[in-house]
């Protein structure tokens, strides 16, 4: 008796901490503490560097397209899915983007509209193969970012184009230390929550995620629910291209470099589910001020560049040691 009673004993402990921690990861609020603490540490080690104006805004700034590109793999995760093109998506967006324009003012709202449409199509396409095939979404989506970025090699290998200085004020120009580039992100996320929390189709994205067959008994239509939220996503990442552009002000083809994984890494590490039916919007943002706040602490610590990827991995190692197992075993 006494052995057994003795680790019940100290169940309700460990369980209330699990229960804060999975809570802490399901609400997002784990990811915004991680932040806290790596503003409360930078603060300590160079007070008076990270938070100059100029730091702030580069900080704000590099949440932007990366923020973007979250937005929609966080839509995509919830479905169950994942998409690995997002990368080369707003790569070809970036380049088009400067390449069409090439410094021609009247080109600007027809070539940004032109990409997003362009985003939505390569949405669409893989939206439908993963709705009507047996093809999982990531092999569908690893596919298509070779194909996509071969499309950009193809196009140019090397930087090409101008954007005018209309665009490039969007991508640069800051208001103390609000870079005008975060309207757009804030736009973009509103816009998402709406959808995902205020609309029929927020609910079916939600549902799919869960379990599919059920819902596809409940009436919920699964496959328009599925390219529909493809379709946000390569419209998001293609926004995200044109932002890219408009920060370097010409196209290149590697800009959009590294962007699925750092965008799979902010969602999950904000509290989502791969398996689906779980997400946190608040989460995500939190990831993504997490991974820009490692990213701007290398420049202001000055640490080597050689060891940006080791302190990188693992800042994300022990965010998601600390909650993201607990939120995933429920």
């Amino acid at each position: 008796m006494t052995a057994v009673s003795a680790p019940a004993a100290g169940m309700p402990a460990r369980e209330r901490l699990a229960t804060v921690l999975s809570g802490a990861a399901r609400t997002g609020l784990a990811a915004w503490t991680i932040v806290a603490l790596i503003v409360a540490g930078l603060t300590v080690a160079d007070p008076g560097g990270f938070w100059t104006p100029a730091n702030i805004a580069n900080v704000l700034t590099a949440t932007v397209v990366l923020g973007l590109v979250a937005l929609g793999q966080h839509m995509v995760v919830l479905t169950g899915g994942i998409d690995l093109s997002v990368g080369s998506t707003a790569t070809l967006s970036a380049l088009l983007t400067a390449m069409l324009i090439d410094g021609y003012p009247i080109r600007t709202i027809p070539t940004i509209i032109g990409m997003l449409v362009l985003g939505a199509a390569i949405g669409a396409v893989h939206g439908l193969i993963v709705a009507n095939t047996r093809i999982p979404a990531f092999v569908v989506t690893l596919s298509t970012f070779y194909l996509i970025q071969g499309v950009a090699f193809m196009i140019s290998t090397t930087p090409s184009g101008q954007v005018t200085r209309a665009l490039a004020d969007v991508g640069m120009r800051r208001f103390g230390p609000f870079p005008l580039a975060l309207a757009v992100l804030a736009v973009a996320a509103l816009i998402v929550a709406v959808l995902l929390h205020r609309t029929r189709f927020g609910r079916h994205v939600h549902a799919v995620g869960g379990d599919a067959a059920a819902a596809r008994s409940a009436g919920v239509p699964v496959r328009r629910t599925l390219v529909l939220a493809f379709v946000i996503a390569g419209t998001l990442a293609a926004a995200a291209g044109v932002m890219l552009a408009a920060r370097a002000t010409i196209g290149s083809p590697s800009a959009g470099q590294g962007l699925e994984l750092s965008a799979i890494t902010v969602v999950v590490v904000g509290g989502a589910s791969l398996l689906g039916g779980r997400a946190s919007l608040a989460g995500t943002l939190g990831g993504v001020a997490l991974l820009a706040l490692v990213e701007s602490s290398f420049t202001l610590l000055q640490f080597p560049a050689t060891a940006s990827d080791l302190i990188r991995g693992v800042v994300i190692l022990a965010a998601a040691a600390l909650f993201v197992p607990r939120s995933t075993r429920e």
